[in-house]
């Protein structure tokens, strides 16, 4: 039996990354059931998640802290002492580069083996932050490279840019992002809008996308509705674009929702128009709800999306090849059903957690053996 402990933080709610990380264990616990045993440590505001839910139904034991409302200091204090108290195991999984560093002592007393999925690029992402936000940040990514033994990366893509400019290749293998792949279901949706889920923020190109809009609608008056699903930062710089470009009422904000897979139903085309995307979750998700995904040709988006097959790739931040591509989806309902077809079995081969469980066990018994 193999023993696996994570700790998930859940003071600001569950992150994309630990929730990849959910939806990989679900997987596995799935596939290897009375041969594997999963301890979830989180706090309480991690239960109001579907997925989590799932997991504790399938027989994980989950210590489910209600100290959310505590100061960052003794709320990771309370996760540590936590995860002391836990018991013996084989290996402990984080999530973050963040998680790992706080807690490493901790789980090297209690695990045999430390390992860390890597969800991003920190070099990158930190870039806008403060100074001290970027320093800590910087610190924690790359002491947790180095204390960690072995790292899963969410794409080829993120690991070969960590191992060229950063090295720790022996480390690394590439285990893409799982999704719900329940939640999806397929449904008619012919004349639907077309669709972005994502957090408002600059990287995400949703302001590309209400150009490509406001550039259609200089040649065709028959211009679908865009339903922006997410919230963030840029909420007011996009509705002032929307504005100034005179496709504000072609646009709804629709603001964070916690039921992704409903607007994803409903639209004709799913949307990602990202400058910057080490794995891409929306698009697997359009995937699996069998519609056609337009994506920027970047990052890990190149290993969900292929091209002409489950979808389109356009060009990074050219909102004009952008709406080419929309006009060649929306005025073709035959390639729209080939390629959401295409989509949702691509989805089913490569990235259910029960297709990447089997990757997930080889990934743990290569640490044990390291």
């Amino acid at each position: 039996m193999i023993k696996i402990v994570t700790v998930i933080p859940a003071k600001g709610g569950i992150t994309g990354a630990s929730m990849a990380l959910v939806n990989s264990l679900l997987g596995f616990v799935g596939l290897y059931g009375r041969n594997v045993k999963v301890t979830v440590i989180t706090s309480h505001n991690a239960l109001k998640y579907p997925t989590l839910g799932k997991l504790i139904r399938r027989g994980v034991r989950c210590h489910a802290l209600r100290v959310d409302r505590f100061p960052a200091l003794v709320y990771w204090s309370l996760l540590a002492m936590k995860l002391l108290l836990s018991g013996r195991h084989d290996v402990a999984h984080f999530s973050t580069p963040k998680a790992l560093f706080i807690l490493f002592p901790a789980a090297r007393l209690v695990a045999r083996k430390v390992v860390l999925t890597l969800e991003g690029y920190p070099p990158y992402e930190l870039s806008e932050e403060g100074v001290g936000s970027r320093l800590i940040g910087m610190v924690a990514w790359h002491a947790s490279l180095r204390l960690a033994d072995l790292i899963a990366v969410c794409s080829d893509w993120l690991r070969s840019l960590v191992e060229t400019n950063h090295g720790y290749g022996s480390k690394m293998v590439t285990i893409h992002n799982p999704i719900d792949f329940d939640r999806f279901k397929v449904e008619g949706a012919e004349g639907g809008p077309l669709v972005i889920v994502a957090r408002l923020h600059r990287v995400k190109g949703i302001d590309v996308a209400i150009r490509a809009l406001a550039h259609l609608t200089e040649s065709s008056p028959d211009v679908p509705e865009l339903l922006v699903v997410g919230d963030g930062p840029e909420r007011p710089r996009l509705e002032r674009l929307s504005e100034e470009l005179g496709v504000a009422d072609r646009v709804e904000f629709l603001g964070h929702r916690p039921d992704p897979e409903r607007w994803m139903r409903l639209a004709r085309v799913v949307i990602v128009p990202s400058r910057y995307e080490p794995f891409g979750m929306p698009a697997a998700e359009a995937g699996a709800a069998g519609r056609p995904v337009i994506a920027s040709a970047i990052g890990g988006l190149k290993e969900i999306v292929v091209d002409g097959v489950t979808g389109l790739l356009a060009r990074p931040d050219d909102h004009v090849d952008l709406a080419f591509k929309i006009q060649r989806l929306m005025s073709d309902e035959n390639a729209r059903r080939r390629m959401g077809e295409a989509a949702r079995a691509r989805v089913l081969r490569n990235f259910t957690p029960e297709a990447v469980a089997p990757k997930l066990m080889s990934f743990y018994l290569d640490a044990l053996r390291s």
